[in-house]
This record gives structure tokens, C-alpha cells and sequence, in this order.
């Protein structure tokens, strides 16, 4: 990683972009197809906003919006990449859809989509790749620095139950009922870089603790930290990554509204320095780090909707942990 990649690029402040992943499906029974090259392919020849982007399986496709300011400009833009790859997936046959998983794929079936970092994650972590066959939606916020962008993903987290419970939309795995409103972060939580940023209190305490992790041979970019809420910093953002992917763009528009309105409250009035505590109700585990309090509400998403507040150690109406 050269110097200019350590360095946290500066933003607009609350500005924020989407990422949303989408299942490829066949016409026939509606069962994952292994056609995002052409779908790539034929949507490369189309004109549209924003990006279209392989993902790890070629069952599935990355839609990026551009970098927006407003709710109504961004659910614009959704509305008008979405109806583009809608007509492109028909033009071949293809269907495509939201939800965090698809209901009875088989994981085996998958294929890897041919990208060398693709590749390096298969070679890496072995069938957990192609498992990773789900599908979330990411939250970018723009941040003026390094520093901000630490306090953010930190008060961020305490909002980590309600982003799931919200979101929340894959009941189903493997043909399944499993029981849990959001499977999809059971999966997740398998990857050994999941979980929680660790407590570092700046950027530069942060970049000391990515180099031990390179150094470690364990890391080699900050991509491969799969955290809850990361810093992104080639572009100037704090990216939220546990939503699953919504059933329509216009419900993705108004989660990512939340999440700006979130980070002004956070960013503009600072209510509270972080903690290791009060970042979320999160019991320390080896590997996962998965909370209780997450779990819970992957497990029943908004109902019964009763969150728990790290600060006052309580259960709080869901109306108010929600502001």
C-alpha cells in the first residue's frame, strides 16, 4: 500500500453513497444463474448512472450510486440504475431481484467470478467464498478527515441493532426456513475479519494498528477488514455494511437517509466521546465479536422491537433508540 492510500481523502461532509448487491436469476424457476459477465457485459453498451460491478460469485452484481447530498437525489438515481438493469436482465432472459439471500440456492453450485481478488479469497478462505453468495446494501458517508471518520464508525456502532432490524430480509438459506429475520450476517460472522473496528481513538492510532495487521501478513489492504462500519479512506467515507439488501431501492434510499441523518446528529452535535462500552452492547467473542443485542435483532428483526442502550444499561422503546 503506497503512502497516498494510508492517507484519508477528504470529503463533503454527509454526503453518501450507496452500494447495493442484487441475485442474478433465471427466467425458469427463479434459481440463481451464473450470468453477471453478460450482464456486465450488455450494461457496459447501455447508459446509465452510476457504476455496475461484478461480485465475488457470478451469481450477483454491484450497483454503485454516485456521491449524493439528498434522499430525493439519491433515491432518483437508484430508481433510474435499477430500471436499466431491470431491462438489460430481460433483454438476456435474466431476472433481478433484492433480499439479503436467496431462498433456496445451493452454495456449491456458485462459481467464483474470475477477478484476481476474487480468486484471492477463495484461495484464502476456501468454501467460505462461494457461502458468501449473499447479498447487502453499503452505506457510504463522507467525512472532512481521518479523525472524524474513527469518532463516526465508533458512535455508528451503537446503531448496529437498528440498521439490522431494519434492513433485515433473508429468512431463507438453502431452502430453510432458518428461523432468523437476517441469516444473511450469520455468514458474515463466519469470516475471521468480522466483527467490530477495534478501539483506536484517531487515524494515526488506526494506521499503527493496520501496519501490525500487514505486518502480521494477515491484512494486505484495508479492504479485507470486514468490519460492521469501516473507514474507507481512498474515498473519504465511513461505510456501514450490515444492511441486507431491501426488496426496493426507494426502502434502500430512505435506510441510507437514516444513516446520513445519524451521522449529522453524531458528527454536528458530538453527544458523547466513544467508549469501548457505549460504542454498542457488544460482548467480546473470539473471532466473530458478534453481540447479543445483534443477534437478537437478526434473529426477530424490529419485532419484538425493544433495543438495548449501552449507556444506560437498559432496555429503551424502539422509538427512542432510534433518535
Amino acid at each position: 500500500m503506497s503512502a497516498d492510500e494510508r492517507e484519508f481523502t477528504p470529503s463533503a461532509g454527509l454526503t453518501m453513497g450507496v452500494e447495493i448487491e442484487l441475485q442474478i436469476l433465471n427466467s425458469r424457476d427463479y434459481n440463481l444463474a451464473r450470468d453477471a459477465a453478460d450482464l456486465i457485459e450488455l450494461l457496459g453498451k447501455m447508459e446509465h448512472p452510476g457504476a455496475v460491478r461484478p461480485e465475488i460469485t457470478e451469481s450477483m452484481i454491484e450497483i454503485n450510486t454516485s456521491i449524493q447530498s439528498t434522499h430525493y437525489s439519491l433515491v432518483r438515481e437508484l430508481r433510474a440504475i435499477r430500471d436499466v438493469v431491470a431491462k438489460a436482465a430481460q433483454r438476456l432472459n435474466l431476472r433481478v431481484a433484492g433480499g439479503g439471500s436467496h431462498p433456496f440456492h445451493e452454495w456449491s453450485d456458485r462459481r467464483i467470478y474470475p477477478t484476481e481478488r476474487f480468486k484471492h479469497i477463495l484461495d484464502l478462505y476456501g468454501y467460505l467464498a462461494k457461502q458468501f453468495t449473499i447479498f447487502g446494501q453499503h452505506v457510504h458517508i463522507g467525512c472532512p478527515g481521518g479523525d472524524e471518520a474513527v469518532y463516526l464508525t465508533h458512535l455508528l456502532a451503537r446503531y448496529t441493532p437498528h440498521f439490522i432490524a431494519l434492513s433485515a430480509s433473508s429468512p431463507f438459506q438453502q431452502g430453510e426456513d432458518t428461523s432468523y429475520q437476517s441469516s444473511r450476517l450469520n455468514t458474515v460472522s463466519a469470516f475471521p475479519l468480522s466483527g467490530q473496528m477495534p478501539f483506536v481513538r484517531s487515524w494515526s492510532e488506526f494506521l499503527e494498528y493496520f501496519d501490525k495487521m500487514r505486518g502480521y501478513g494477515i491484512v494486505a489492504s484495508m479492504k479485507d477488514f470486514y468490519w460492521d462500519i469501516r473507514p474507507r479512506p481512498e474515498y473519504g467515507t465511513v461505510e456501514i455494511r450490515v444492511f441486507d439488501t431491501p426488496l426496493s431501492v426507494d426502502r434502500a434510499a430512505a435506510l441510507a437517509g437514516y444513516a446520513q441523518a445519524l451521522a449529522r446528529h453524531l458528527l454536528k452535535d458530538r453527544p458523547r466521546p466513544p467508549s469501548r462500552e457505549a460504542r454498542s452492547p457488544r460482548r467480546a467473542r473470539r473471532r466473530t465479536r458478534q453481540s447479543a443485542c445483534d443477534r437478537r435483532r437478526a434473529r426477530t428483526g424490529w419485532r419484538p422491537a425493544q433495543p438495548a442502550d449501552a449507556r444506560s444499561r437498559s432496555v429503551v422503546p424502539a422509538r427512542t433508540a432510534t433518535s
